[in-house]
């Protein structure tokens, strides 16, 4: 018996199979195994009774405080009927009972009427209940019409709990079976990112495990070019095709436009269950063309800035669950935590690597500071001897000054005594008079140019003095700077193994 059998249908005398509204069952629970949201166990439900019964025309109605909405509709009389609620569902809600309505029944519902002139029969509007409150109602149309009576009636009501029983259960098994591969591509995207020390390939591990894990298609990471303010192509993984791809490295988004850019801008995860709304954004014509569906962004930060965007996209269309949002949401902590770890370990590697070279400019200029440090204290030492020499010299002529001195105090006097000699002598005397008073005028400027001469001598002597302990006084120094620059050689071979490990 089907589900608008007759009543002889019902004898079971006449039942040697299963009735077939079990059968419909058994194949309506097979079917809701392919359950992925809310929306598409509408869609089994639906798509699945107008199969089985080769029916016209399905459609599910939504109750939103108590005002039907449609869900989704299928059949032959889709392009016919308009989207108005029918008299028939607004029964069902209300009663919370099937209603029926065949051609006599037309003129009161404009819906059931536009069924008619396509070629229905009859209608039928059954609610669907939960806690006595009708959550929602199927509406059918057929080409075959029977009048039910309170039986077939009171069957259809039955037919629907149970059906409404399988696609809860349905549902719940997918949302319980999706947590759990939630948790594993987590699980999955913490491992594949935890091996990686390079930013680049960080981003594309991140890319690659989460559109695996999560059964994408394709995934792109764009990062924000900070001169332009815009976002750009970095890297991507899996594929949409040639023509989407082209389109993809060619492409930047402003904050605000398109996926990526309102992600950006909302600093959140966006969902786009269809790619063709995004009228702003130069993929979407190519991404139709691929066979793009859906799509969801997340931003990538650091700290609390946003460097970047992960987009990824499906071929099929695709709703995300609250746990799967929560998940992304996680995973979109993880990679921009990682990532941020990763580009941190390289801006440190970079500052070990300048600390390393500039450790080793300056061991080289320490070396050849001590390098010159030693000339110093070398010269020092030749100019102390020299000076040393210098003082001995001139106490060596110190001493002929002495002599000379002598000799010409002894040849003032010489002189003295010839001028003596001269007078008494006479007339005769006085040539040897004016030889004595020459010999007497050499020997004062004798006298006088050795007296000049010990002076300069005596400060040149002091001066020698001066410089030779200038010169100590400077080799002390030295010394002490040579062992100041054995420390600072230390100091640098410490830095030197601390950039080391920095940089690995």
């Amino acid at each position: 018996m089907g589900l608008f059998g007759s009543r002889a249908q019902t004898e079971p005398a006449v039942q040697r199979t299963p009735p077939r509204d079990v059968e419909a069952l058994e194949v309506l629970v097979d079917n809701l195994e392919s359950v992925t949201d809310e929306a598409s166990s509408w869609r089994i439900y639906a798509s699945t009774n107008l199969e089985f019964y080769d029916l016209e025309y399905v459609a599910v109605w939504i109750v939103d405080h108590g005002a039907p909405r449609l869900e989704y509709e299928v059949g032959r009389l889709v392009q016919a009927l308009t989207g108005t609620p029918p008299s028939l569902v607004q029964q069902a809600i209300r009663t919370g009972h099937a209603a029926y309505a065949d051609q006599a029944g037309a003129g009161n519902d404009t819906r059931l009427a536009a069924a008619v002139r396509a070629g229905a029969k009859a209608g039928v509007a059954v609610p669907i209940t939960n806690a006595n409150r009708v959550n929602a109602v199927m509406e059918y149309y057929t080409t075959a019409a029977t009048a039910p009576d309170a039986a077939l009636i009171s069957k259809w009501g039955a037919i629907a709990r149970v059906a409404e029983q399988a696609r809860v259960a349905a549902l719940t098994r997918f949302y319980t079976q999706q947590v759990a591969d939630d948790r594993l591509a987590v699980t999955k995207v913490v491992a594949a990112l935890g091996n990686t020390t390079d930013s680049k390939l960080a981003a594309r591990a991140a890319l690659d495990a989460v559109r695996t894990a999560f059964h994408w298609a394709y995934g792109s990471f764009w990062q924000i070019d900070e001169d332009e303010n815009v976002l750009k192509f970095a890297v991507e993984s899996g594929t949409a095709g040639e023509e989407f791809k082209k389109v993809t490295l060619a492409a930047t988004f402003a904050e605000g436009v398109g996926l990526s850019g309102r992600a950006w801008r909302a600093r959140d995860l966006v969902f786009v269950r269809d790619i063709g709304q995004l009228t702003d954004c130069v993929r979407a014509p190519a991404a139709q063309r691929a066979g793009v569906r859906s799509g969801v962004c997340f931003p990538v930060s650091s700290g609390d800035r946003i460097i970047g965007t992960m987009d990824f996209f499906t071929t099929e269309y695709v709703d995300l669950s609250d746990s799967r949002m929560d998940a992304l949401r996680n995973v979109q902590q993880l990679v921009s935590q990682r990532l941020d770890v990763v580009r941190g370990a390289e801006t440190a590697a970079e500052n070990a690597r300048a600390l390393l070279d500039t450790v080793s400019r300056l061991r080289t200029a320490t070396a050849d500071a001590s390098h010159v440090a030693d000339e110093a204290v070398s010269r020092a030492s030749d100019m102390t001897g020299d000076v040393a020499s210098l003082n001995d010299a001139s106490a060596a002529i110190g001493d002929v000054i002495q002599i000379i001195s002598s000799i010409a105090d002894q040849t003032n006097l010489l002189a003295l005594n010839a001028t003596i000699e001269a007078a008494r002598a006479g007339e005769i005397g006085k040539g040897f008079a004016v030889v004595a008073g020459e010999v007497k005028e050499l020997a004062r400027e004798t006298a006088d140019a050795t007296k000049k001469v010990s002076e300069q001598i005596a400060a040149l002597q002091s001066s020698a003095e001066s410089v030779a302990g200038g010169i100590r006084t400077t080799s002390e120094t030295i010394a002490q700077l040579d062992s100041v620059q054995a420390r600072i050689v230390e100091v640098l071979e410490e830095q030197a193994e601390m950039a080391h490990a920095f940089e690995h």
